[in-house]
């Protein structure tokens, strides 16, 4: 049951209805927005904690967490946390591994292919390149060809967990689930959906939307350039799209019609922000670099500090104060928005291999953050990350409220 009012006692989700007696599993429920049309997006690696998700959705807007590289137990325990504390709807983001993604030709993925043997040689050819950083930092590389069983596996087929997290969901019955990193198959859509599920897919152009919408998607998550963190564009080999995110949300909303709800992500950090993207036909903002700050954020303690000298103009700017961001695939083999750093500079050539580059670099990025060396750690953040500040969650979420 929904409500106007972040505090009156709900018995059921207030995000999602069940629909009417005698429709199909496939359109059952049916997506509504929350009361404060604020959604705090999933980062994964750290910041989207289950308190921050659930102090989010308390205070009236929509929470999510993050199953990107997180562990199926780790996950549902997550989710159970949250599920203790408030009866109001969490949303879990997954990433679609390579295997998962219907968006890669399939000759792309075949295994000894000769788009795979360029890959590997690409990768290994990186490993060689970051060798000098491991040696400043005192730390070994994963070795490109070491079974799973012994040690990590720099191995473009990881699954994440994938088909561990879609039975947990589908067990759980998870009421809002968000893809992100590509395009499920259908008949994925068409088990969640039998379990109650309602989902959703982040896009960046409108031909990944319309693809989404006939894969089954009931939400489409709209991701600007602007935004912090990584880009989902389906196709990891791809440019990923320049298109701001006020032009690219009337691209969607033409593509795909006045009835599915969007979220606008990408660069809204004020109140002034959520109206823009509300008029422009989202159903609401989605914003990640706002919350890096919160109270219940799990963001590190080194992130934290920069984003201070961020905002305080001190680090990280340019001359007018703004954030200092570049895209970059030099960390985790996937096109991300972070603040600008040398490591980013150095490796400017990073393959588009994700998980493997992702793999290769965990013990740099594990021993710069130990070591505090801000200039060789991913900083994930968009291009309002200068205007951050330290508050409890439903703070900044009332900040947003338009």
């Amino acid at each position: 049951m929904s409500s106007d009012s972040p505090d009156a006692p709900l018995t059921g989700s207030p995000f999602v209805s069940p629909a009417a007696p005698g429709t199909s599993p496939h359109t059952a429920p049916q997506f509504a927005p929350p009361a404060v049309p604020v959604v705090a997006a999933p980062m994964a690696g750290g910041p989207s904690t289950w308190q921050l998700a659930v102090a989010v959705s308390a205070a009236g807007g929509l929470g999510f967490l993050a199953g990107g590289m997180r562990p199926v137990d780790q996950l549902t325990a997550d989710v159970e946390a949250a599920r203790q504390v408030t009866d109001r709807t969490i949303g879990v983001n997954l990433f679609v591994p390579e295997p998962a993604n219907t968006a890669i030709p399939a000759s792309r993925k075949a295994p000894g292919s000769e788009a795979r043997r360029r890959r590997a040689a690409e990768v290994a050819a990186y490993r060689s390149a970051l060798l000098a950083e491991a040696a400043a930092l005192g730390v070994d590389l994963p070795g490109t060809d070491v079974p799973p069983t012994q040690g990590p596996a720099v191995n473009p087929d990881a699954m994440d967990g994938w088909d561990a997290k879609l039975q947990a969901a589908e067990a759980g019955a998870w009421p809002l689930i968000t893809f992100t990193f590509g395009l499920p198959a259908p008949e994925v859509f068409d088990r969640l959906h039998a379990a109650g599920c309602v989902l959703g897919v982040t896009v960046t152009t409108v031909e990944e939307a319309t693809a989404a919408l006939a894969h089954g998607a009931d939400v489409l998550s709209v991701q600007g350039p602007e935004s912090g963190g990584h880009r989902s564009v389906h196709d990891p080999q791809a440019a990923p799209a320049t298109t701001a995110l006020a032009e690219l949300l009337a691209e969607v909303r033409a593509g795909v019609g006045p009835q599915v709800p969007l979220f606008a992500a990408g660069g809204i950090t004020d109140a002034d922000g959520v109206r823009a993207v509300l008029a422009a036909g989202a159903a609401a903002a989605q914003c990640g670099t706002a919350f890096l700050r919160a109270e219940e954020a799990g963001t590190s303690a080194l992130q934290r500090a920069v984003l201070e000298q961020t905002a305080a103009g001190t680090r990280f700017t340019h001359g007018d104060g703004s954030a200092r961001t570049a895209l970059t695939r030099a960390f985790s083999g996937r096109w991300a928005r972070g603040l600008e750093n040398r490591f980013m500079r150095d490796h400017a050539d990073a393959p588009a291999a994700y998980p493997e580059v992702n793999v290769l670099t965990q013990p740099l990025r594990a021993a710069a953050t130990a070591a505090g060396d801000a200039e060789a750690v991913s900083l994930w953040a968009g291009v309002g990350a200068a205007r951050t500040r330290v508050a409890p969650a439903s703070e900044i979420l009332a900040d947003l409220t338009p």
